[in-house]
This record gives structure tokens, C-alpha cells and sequence, in this order.
């Protein structure tokens, strides 16, 4: 600790304080004031004029406290400078408009520089954060230059953020850094340095700014390249780095059309695809996308119920197309995995990708496959009770109306294989042109839960509180909690 002392002798870290900050009394100290929040770990700090400044972990996240009111003398918005000067810390209220911009440059590009070290030694291995520790580079800062924070510099988190660089956890790296670990543990070391790089130069892309390095880069990694890919179309590019991006290399071509997917362009991205192949033929994300767009065109000659199937496996494939995929993952995490064909159905309706896959892709439609999933769109989801099962027919009710309730009889190998008298089954009967079919996976409903989902039904349903309700055990009898849903 006394070497830590002297190291920072003189030193002065700045943070702007909020309202609600200077409220509870307490100063963040995961980016701009971690060095302090280090050295006032344990025993803390003397404070200047009395008591003294601690390190508390009580919320999570590093904080710094002090003597009751240490902070009255500050307003919100007002930056606190915060000097280590003969081992106490000094607090005052100060203005930044004289910044020795000389220093902030050198600031910069010192935590610029280890960011990236930090991305290569996570890639190799080395280190389990793509990010390098705040306080480790001021230290590192104060050890070659001790006049570097000398005087006021503005606080360091905007002042990295402002140049590009992300912060996580009292940790900095560069724009797109996998800060997610996981995401990336199946990727070599070399990926991983190019998917973050690609990311930063598509995350910071100004006027004029030179991409070639990041298509080099897509254009090396197929694996990289189709990550980058399904990001774009969760997220699409601007109109200045579409127009940026040169059309003569698939790579960027790939990038454009999934942006032109996301935004719900598909017909406009099947053209781009195709551009894709005609330079690359085996770019695999592409071929997978020519092959999705060149479904979407029917034959005329066959029959509705058979390009209603096709019509309803085409929905599906556009659910887990990127932008989408996340609407069923956010379904699967309030219930269970194994109910995932039941919870894509239920994401495709409840949220209205049927109508965004209308949107984007009528255009490959016939006027009969427009009707039926307009059709479709307007059918609710509804609970059936099974009434009777011969062969490959099962009649079932709608569970709402009891004994009076509308009655179906479907012919359905599968379902009626696997249904008995009785039984609950949460769906959606759509018409395939000529009557009644399920395409969906039903959910199974514990006949004792039957009014609790009855009431989970009401317009407009809630796809959430449906996935959660196959989670929730059943509430036994007498009690206030627990069930379990058949399934």
C-alpha cells in the first residue's frame, strides 16, 4: 500500500456527480475514481478536513463513502475532483476549461493501446476479460509520466467512451470486445481478434474512414463473417456505412443484404444475395439465404394445403432468422427448453411476425397464400379440450365455452396418435384452405390448471405470462403456491 501511496502521490481523478449520487451520499468508483476506490479499500483514506473515504461493495458495484455530509458542498452536474496529497485525499468542485489536452491525448491513447493488448491476451488465453483494468493503466500512466494527472482532466469514462473505447466492470476495451466470454469460447484466437475489430470499424464508422482492413478480415474468416452477418441484421447499418461498403467484395455485399433483411427489405436483399453468389459462389451464408428466399416461391400447381405446410415451415425460418431469433430465446427462458416448437408458434403469432414476413415478402406470394395467413393472423390462440379420438381423427372443443363450446374434428396422424379423451391442449387451429389443421406444436394443460390458463387467454394474450405459466408448478391443494404443468 505504500508504494501505492507514493505512485499516486499528487494525482487527481474527476467524476461527474448526479443528483441521485449526491443523494445517497456515495461516489461510483468503477471507472472514473477506481484507483481511490483500490487505495481506500479496507481500512480507507483520511479525508481532508475529517473521517474518512472507504471502499463499499454493499450495492455490487464499487462505491466510495465518506463522513456523514462530505458531499454537501457539491451540485448535481458538477464535476468532483477527487488529490491524493500527503496520503489524504482532498475533495473540491472544479471546472474543466483549461484541459491540458496534451495529457487527455496521452490518457487515450495509453488505455487505446492496453485495450488492444488486453483483446490479444484474452484471445490467447491469457487473461479472462477482453478489458484491462481502469486503475491498472492510470497506474501504468502514473509510473511513465507522474505529471499526467497533475491537474483536472475530464472524467475518464466519457473521456474513453468519446474516443471509441467501451467500459465494463472497471474494465476498458475496445468497441466490440466479447464481453460475453462465452460467445466466443468456440472461436480461435485469431477469430476472436477479428470479430472484435470488425465490430469496432462497423460500431465506429465515420465519414471517410478507411474499411478495407475490416472486409480483409471477413473476408479471411467465414466464421467471423457469419457472425458479423446475423449481428447486422439484428442491428442494420446506417446509410452512410451501407453506401461505405464496397460492392465489389462479397463480404461487404453479404453485410448489405442482411441489413437490408433486418430493416425488412427481403426482396431487395435476394438481389443482393444473388450478386453475393455470382462473385462467391460458395459463401455459405449466402447460399443459405438464396435458398430461404428462393422457398418463398410456390408451386402454382400444387394444391393450398400443401403450400399452406410450406407456408407455415417458411414462418418458422423466418422466426429464427436474427432479428427475430431472440423473440423465442426470451420465451424459452421464462419456460423450458424442450418446450421450444411451442413457444416458436406462440412467438410467430403473438408477436406478429406473420405480418412482418407479409411485409417483407409478399411479394414472392400468391394472392391465396396472402389470404390465408391474413387468415391466420386473425386466429386466436385457444384451449381445446379432446372430445374423442377415431383413427387419424381427433375432435376436440374449444375449452371456453364448455359443453356448448365450437367443436373441430381434425385429421392429424400424429395428434391423434398421441391424444386421449380429455386431454387439454393449448393452440391454434388454422385453416389450410379446405379446413381445420394444426401445424403448430400443442402445449399440453393440466386439466386442474384449466381456468388459471382460461384467464391467461384474455385479448390481448400475453406470449410471456403463457411461457411462464408451463414453468410454474402447479398449486396443490389448500396452498397459496406451486403445480406442475402436463405437457
Amino acid at each position: 500500500m505504500s508504494d501505492l501511496l507514493t505512485l499516486s502521490e499528487g494525482a487527481v481523478l474527476t467524476h461527474l456527480a448526479t443528483r441521485a449520487e449526491l443523494a445517497s451520499g456515495v461516489l461510483p468508483a468503477s471507472d472514473d475514481l477506481r484507483l481511490w476506490a483500490r487505495l481506500a479499500d479496507g481500512e480507507g483514506v483520511p479525508l481532508a478536513g475529517g473521517g474518512r473515504i472507504r471502499t463499499s461493495l454493499d450495492t455490487g458495484e464499487p462505491v466510495l463513502t465518506g463522513p456523514g455530509g462530505w458531499l454537501d458542498g457539491v451540485e448535481p452536474e458538477q464535476v468532483v475532483a477527487l488529490r491524493l496529497r500527503g496520503g489524504t485525499l482532498e475533495l473540491s468542485v472544479t471546472e474543466l476549461d483549461d484541459v491540458p489536452a496534451e495529457r487527455a491525448v496521452r490518457v487515450v491513447q495509453e488505455f487505446g493501446e492496453q485495450a488492444l493488448d488486453a483483446l490479444r491476451a484474452f484471445a490467447e488465453g491469457l487473461e479472462p476479460s477482453p478489458g484491462v483494468p481502469v486503475d491498472v493503466v492510470v497506474l501504468e500512466l502514473l509510473t511513465k509520466a507522474p505529471e499526467t494527472f497533475a491537474d483536472p482532466l475530464p472524467p475518464l469514462a466519457p473521456l474513453l467512451r468519446n474516443a471509441s473505447l467501451e467500459l465494463r466492470d472497471g474494465r476498458v476495451g475496445i468497441v466490440g470486445a466479447p464481453w460475453d466470454t462465452a460467445s466466443v469460447a468456440d472461436l480461435a484466437p485469431l477469430d476472436i481478434i477479428r470479430l472484435a475489430l470488425v465490430r469496432s470499424a462497423l460500431r465506429t464508422y465515420g465519414e471517410g474512414a478507411d474499411l478495407s482492413k475490416a472486409v480483409t478480415y471477413l473476408s479471411r474468416s467465414e466464421v467471423v463473417l457469419a457472425r458479423i452477418a446475423d449481428e447486422v441484421e439484428r442491428e442494420p447499418l446506417g446509410p452512410a456505412l451501407v453506401e461505405a461498403l464496397p460492392r465489389t467484395e462479397p463480404a461487404a455485399l453479404l453485410l448489405v443484404a442482411r441489413s437490408a433483411e433486418g430493416e425488412g427489405r427481403s426482396f431487395e436483399a435476394s438481389g443482393l444475395i444473388s450478386e453475393v453468389l455470382s462473385l462467391s459462389p460458395g459463401m455459405a451464408p449466402a447460399v443459405r439465404d438464396a435458398a430461404e428466399y428462393a422457398a418463398c416461391r410456390t408451386d402454382p400447381g400444387a394444391p393450398l394445403p400443401e403450400r399452406a405446410a410450406h407456408l407455415f415451415r417458411q414462418l418458422l425460418a423466418y422466426a429464427y432468422r436474427p432479428a427475430r431469433h431472440r423473440l423465442i430465446e426470451d420465451l424459452i427462458a421464462l419456460s423450458v427448453r424442450v418446450a421450444e416448437p411451442a413457444l416458436a408458434d406462440l412467438a410467430l403469432f403473438e408477436n406478429d411476425v406473420v405480418g412482418e414476413f407479409l411485409d417483407a415478402r409478399a411479394e414472392w406470394l400468391r394472392d391465396d397464400e396472402v389470404e390465408l395467413l391474413e387468415s391466420w393472423r386473425r386466429t386466436p390462440l385457444r384451449l381445446w379440450e379432446v372430445l374423442g379420438v377415431s383413427g387419424n381423427e381427433i375432435t376436440v372443443a374449444a375449452a371456453e365455452g364448455g359443453e356448448g363450446g365450437e367443436r373441430v374434428t381434425l385429421s392429424d396422424e400424429l395428434l391423434s396418435g398421441q391424444a386421449l379423451p380429455g386431454d387439454l391442449m393449448l393452440t391454434r387451429v388454422l385453416g389450410d384452405g379446405t379446413g381445420p389443421h394444426v401445424f403448430g406444436h400443442p402445449f399440453k394443460v393440466d386439466p386442474e390448471r384449466r381456468e388459471e390458463m382460461l384467464a391467461l387467454l384474455a385479448d390481448p394474450v400475453d406470449p410471456y405470462a403463457v411461457a411462464a405459466f408451463f414453468r410454474r408448478p402447479r398449486r396443490a391443494p389448500g396452498t397459496a403456491g406451486g403445480d406442475t404443468a402436463g405437457r
